[in-house]
């Protein structure tokens, strides 16, 4: 089984990439993420492993 993926930065149009605090990407981080205006986040799996990821691929359509 894969380790769950970390959050560390998240990105608005207003402001760019910003540093959030670490947590795991869970569809409720997503949700909380998205209501605070954040449209995508770098996730990191180990060391090299970082990926941008829409926070909109996480959530089910409204």
């Amino acid at each position: 089984m894969a380790r769950a993926r970390t959050v560390t930065h998240a990105y608005r149009l207003a402001t760019g990439w910003e540093k959030v605090g670490r947590r795991p990407l869970t569809p409720e981080s997503a949700l909380e993420l998205r209501s605070k205006g954040y449209t995508m986040v770098v996730a990191k799996r180990g060391f090299f492993d970082a990926r941008e990821i829409s926070l909109s691929q996480l959530l089910p359509p409204r």
